[in-house]
């Protein structure tokens, strides 16, 4: 999926105030009907605690710390650094050709907006009408939590957009402390198993897949459990001892869980996921039948 998003500013996190929560946004979609039921409002947060070897965003894993590097790398003029922390950007002479991507030390985009979550409820309040829900995604959006919550609870505490359902599509890395405070403001959260076993985990994230276990475990106690996605990479996550642990951890956490079965594609992927296949139509119906072979109930397609 291609970000879009207008941009004026990026600053260092550091120099964000704290008693101010600002979101960093990559993008955003005012109409989406694949992320989550109906037509949502979606946000792409900057900044991922994943590395991951098939990331379809990776320009949003990078949080842009302000080094300048990609300054002069615009042909365009259209990013400059008027004080040491800022790089300021002007979209009106952007011509989104991302040569400013490849010179950064941490893949980041510096066409991010930096906006209060006040700014965005504002944002939404136009199009509502139009909308069944929002859906907040990344990166990893519960790296921004503070922002995050106060985005939800806006939402929730306004006439015209309490209606609308709040999800999360997030990687699962948050702590219990941190979902206590999302929960009472979120509806429900979509949470990525990159893999079941750990070893394969680690291997297409950087990171083992315990904190994301104890959060699915957690959201389905809590009833917030909107959906497990499972990306199917041929000869890699779909092995039978993959898929194998795959069923057995989330039969064992609910058989009724929904399981969303994702086909991977080369669009914006690096590295040696540009070498893998992209998934056929026969291979994830063979995943899907081999989940529901295995004992769940709610397996579906991407």
């Amino acid at each position: 999926m291609t970000l879009t998003g207008s941009s004026r500013l990026v600053r260092h996190p550091i120099l964000i105030p704290l008693d101010e929560p600002l979101l960093e946004i990559a993008g955003s979609l005012q109409s989406s009907a694949v992320d989550g039921p109906g037509n949502r409002y979606v946000i792409f947060l900057q900044g991922c605690n994943f590395d991951c070897v098939a990331c379809h965003n990776p320009t949003t894993i990078g949080r842009c710390d302000a080094c300048g590097a990609c300054v002069d790398a615009c042909p365009h003029g259209a990013l400059s650094f008027p004080e040491v922390g800022v790089v300021a950007y002007d979209e009106a002479a952007c011509d989104h050709c991302r040569a400013c991507v490849a010179p950064c030390p941490i893949d980041s985009d510096p066409a991010i907006r930096v906006v209060s979550a006040e700014t965005v409820v504002d944002e939404i309040r136009q199009v509502a009408g139009f909308l069944s829900g929002i859906t907040v995604t990344g990166g990893e959006p519960t790296m921004q939590l503070d922002a995050l919550v106060a985005l939800f609870a806006g939402v929730k505490a306004d006439s015209k957009l309490s209606r609308l359902t709040t999800l999360v599509d997030s990687n699962g890395t948050l702590d219990g402390p941190g979902w206590e405070r999302l929960l009472p403001v979120t509806d429900g959260a979509m949470i990525d198993l990159k893999a079941a076993s750990p070893e394969l985990h680690e291997q297409l994230t950087g990171h083992g897949n315990g904190p994301v276990k104890n959060s699915i475990e957690l959201l389905a106690v809590a009833g917030k459990l909107t959906e497990v996605r499972m990306l199917v990479i041929e000869g890699v996550t779909d092995t039978d001892d993959e898929l194998e642990a795959w069923a057995t951890f989330v039969g064992g956490v609910d058989p009724q869980t929904p399981v969303r079965v994702m086909t991977f594609r080369h669009q914006g992927t690096r590295h040696q996921a540009q070498q893998w296949p992209e998934t056929s139509a026969e291979s994830a119906q063979r995943v899907r039948d081999r989940l529901a072979g295995l004992g769940l109930k709610a397996v579906l397609p991407s």
